[in-house]
């Protein structure tokens, strides 16, 4: 019984070392502390010890019990008995000319690395440039689609703001003309007077529908829109006009500038607004000025491009012909005759306004006479903020907000929405975003001012 578990162990060995030693070189694993000698032999001088588990390789088998390994000293053998073997792992054959030129240090792979930078770089701007471009196409194609969808949408509540008007004084349609006598004229204003409170109650809803469909959706919307220009095409060098590095570097800063930090305070402006218009009865209204005019007057002057010292001022043109001030028209049309470029669309807080066609006779004979200051003059003295005057050589209304302290800025009762550049027949982008008119020193000069007068 011995006898046939030593030979089971002698074929299992011999097996072992058959199918470990197909490949020859091959590795092999010491399964026991193996003496290292000169030569296939126990007759061999001993030139070094393997501990247990030292991996060696098998270079040459000699006969069917010795096999010779690499060894530090040169030829070295040892008993394959004591032996585990297993394929050897190829290394990896590489070219001296190669690992010269792989190093980090080598002059050609620098040149290498800053040529392929160098087009990377360039064509990334390339297509950087190409993006830029299909954006700007992107943007005419997008604009004409939204002026159509924007008319569509718009169209009720244009309806809404024009009933608003008419509702909130129903007798106007009858008084174009100044048909009676002052003390006449006199009684009829207390009468009105005192007709429009109930109205005012009445209208609630349709204020707040119109107050937060032009503050909230529209003003905002558009707002975005000059923002969102502005990240994308800024309009300033120290903003990144300059070129596409100087894009890249400011691009986070025009992001959390636009339209985090100034995006939100137009959301809370329109809120306030909003709010306003329900309280004080406001109405969207069309000022026809040029390009740059309208540009002045809406924008913002520490933002964008420079536009000089007439920044948010209104500019005061010749005719005046129901007063002088600041003229608005309830119809688009009308403003369109008087623009040289561009429709600025506001909401307007007339407050007490004068009915010409119920005014003194006097004041009213002077309208449709160039620089009507009677009108101006007689208006303020009798606390109306602004006139209402129905053209009729022309046949529409106009609406002049009175000259007060000689002044036409920043006032609390005009607030720009937008602005239509007709000669594109698009909205008119406003570098730098339009002001905002709720958070001017003068303008809350004015709103303190104006409460102080009606407490």
């Amino acid at each position: 019984m011995r006898r046939f578990l030593y030979l089971l162990v002698l074929c299992f060995l011999t097996f072992s070392f058959v199918f470990g030693q197909e490949t020859i070189p091959c590795r092999g694993t010491t399964t026991a502390v193996l003496n290292v000698r000169s030569g296939p032999g126990t007759d061999y001088s001993r030139i070094g010890q393997l501990r247990y588990g030292t991996e060696v390789k098998v270079v040459e088998k000699v006969n069917h019990e010795w096999v010779r390994i690499e060894y530090a000293s040169g030829r070295a053998y040892v008993n394959s008995s004591y032996l585990k073997f297993s394929p050897l792992l190829q290394p990896t054959v590489v070219n001296s000319s190669t690992d010269r030129t792989s190093s980090g240090w080598s002059f050609w792979n620098i040149v290498w690395k800053l040529i392929s930078w160098g087009l990377g770089i360039y064509i990334s701007i390339v297509i950087f440039y190409c993006i830029l471009r299909i954006l700007r196409v992107a943007y005419g194609i997008t604009s004409n689609l939204l002026r159509y969808v924007f008319k569509l949408v718009s169209l009720p509540f244009f309806f809404l703001n024009t009933l608003q008007r008419y509702l909130a004084k129903p007798w106007i349609v009858f008084f174009k003309q100044n048909h009676f006598s002052d003390e006449t004229n006199k009684v009829l204003r207390i009468i009105f007077s005192c007709l429009k409170v109930p109205l005012y109650f009445l209208l609630f809803p349709v204020r707040f529908v119109n107050a937060f469909y032009f503050n909230i959706v529209v003003h905002c919307l558009f707002e975005m829109f000059n923002y969102i220009m502005e990240v994308i095409f800024p309009s300033s060098y120290n903003e990144g006009c300059g070129g596409a590095v100087e894009w890249l570097v400011n691009f986070p800063s025009r992001v959390v500038k636009y339209l985090l930090w100034h995006g939100s305070l137009t959301i809370i402006e329109s809120v306030i607004w909003t709010l306003g218009d329900v309280l004080l009865p406001a109405l969207t209204l069309f000022h026809g000025t040029s390009s740059e005019a309208a540009d002045c007057i809406v924008a913002s002057p520490d933002r964008g491009k420079w536009r000089g010292q007439n920044t948010g001022i209104w500019q005061v043109g010749p005719g005046n012909y129901a007063g002088n001030g600041i003229y608005f028209a309830p119809a688009r049309s009308t403003a369109e005759h008087y623009s040289r470029g561009s429709l600025i669309i506001c909401r307007v807080t007339l407050g007490n306004t004068l009915d010409l066609g119920i005014a003194p006779y006097r004041v009213f004979r002077e309208c449709g006479n160039a620089n009507a200051l009677e009108a101006t003059d007689w208006g303020l003295k009798n606390g109306y903020v602004a006139g209402e005057w129905w053209r009729p050589d022309s046949g529409w209304w106009e609406y002049c907000m009175y000259d007060w302290q000689n002044r036409y800025n920043y006032s609390w009762r005009i607030r720009p929405l937008y602005v239509i550049d007709l000669y594109e027949g698009n909205i008119q982008r406003i570098h730098g975003g339009m002001c905002h008119w709720l958070f001017r020193k003068l303008v809350i000069k004015d709103i303190m001012t104006s409460l102080r007068e009606w407490l």
